[in-house]
């Protein structure tokens, strides 16, 4: 887990860097989509935190 918030800090700290980059145009994320991309996550968080708990 430390070696994601740390992933995650570093990505953060370089955004500035490539703020000079010509945008691209991206897909938009429907609100089904959203909320199946938000479930997965959430599935993913709670087997995490039951592993921990039953370990």
């Amino acid at each position: 887990m430390k070696s994601v918030l740390a992933a995650l800090g570093l990505v953060a700290a370089t955004l500035p860097a490539h703020a000079s980059l010509i945008p691209v145009n991206v897909p938009e994320i429907s609100a089904l989509d959203g909320a199946a991309a938000l479930a997965v996550v959430a599935a993913v968080v709670l087997l995490v935190w039951e592993r921990r708990r039953a370990a």
